[in-house]
């Protein structure tokens, strides 16, 4: 004779549904983080470039290896503190290991179209990968502000193939800000309030 599953009590049911969304809450949160990190950190580089560009320094470029690297070290000790906190692995969760993962490989190999070919060829398709990202996980966390944000990239990126390469920076600093930063501070203000999306 197989054991049969001992049905919830409603007292269970609340505490299985409560801890269900407070792992919501704190995944949303966890979001939040990498959507603000990379977002300042982008606006910042782009913006740098953009004046040491006006201003004829000779490496307007030096911003972006600095920001970038600090960037990824926090991502990195972001990344751990959450592996330890995480208990349950959900395929929205994985879902978003697979689909920034992937961005990071785009990510690298229009890096490489930006040094061999002129980064004005790769700042547009950086720009519409942004969009990607932010359209996808505004989708899977059925949140507007994203999904918004990553459309606007997607315009900014059209324009992006007709314009200058110094004008493409601030539509790099605009696309962060909107798709990154506006949406991050939103999720993150959410979450503190305990609001559902």
């Amino acid at each position: 004779m197989e054991p049969t599953e001992k049905p919830f009590s409603a007292p269970e049911s609340l505490q299985l549904i409560q801890s269900m969304l407070q792992a919501a809450k704190q995944d949303l949160s966890d979001h939040s983080f990498d959507l603000l990190l990379w977002g300042w950190l982008v606006l910042a580089a782009a913006l740098s470039h953009y004046v040491l560009l006006q201003t004829g320094y000779d490496k307007p470029w030096l911003a972006w290896p600095v920001l970038m690297a600090l960037g990824a070290v926090a991502a990195f000790v972001n990344g751990a503190r959450r592996g330890h906190r995480e208990r349950v692995r959900t395929a929205q969760s994985d879902f978003m290991t697979f689909l920034w993962g992937g961005f990071g490989v785009l990510m690298l190999m229009l890096i490489g179209v930006g040094i061999a070919f002129g980064w004005s060829r790769a700042y547009p398709l950086i720009i519409a990968l942004y969009g990607l990202g932010t359209f996808a996980t505004g989708g899977a966390l059925r949140f507007r502000p994203l999904i918004w944000g990553g459309a606007v990239c997607w315009l900014l990126a059209t324009v992006a193939f007709r314009v200058a390469f110094d004008t493409q920076l601030l539509l790099v600093a605009a696309a962060v800000f909107i798709a990154y930063v506006v949406p991050g501070h939103i999720l993150k203000n959410t979450y503190r309030r305990g609001r559902s999306l």
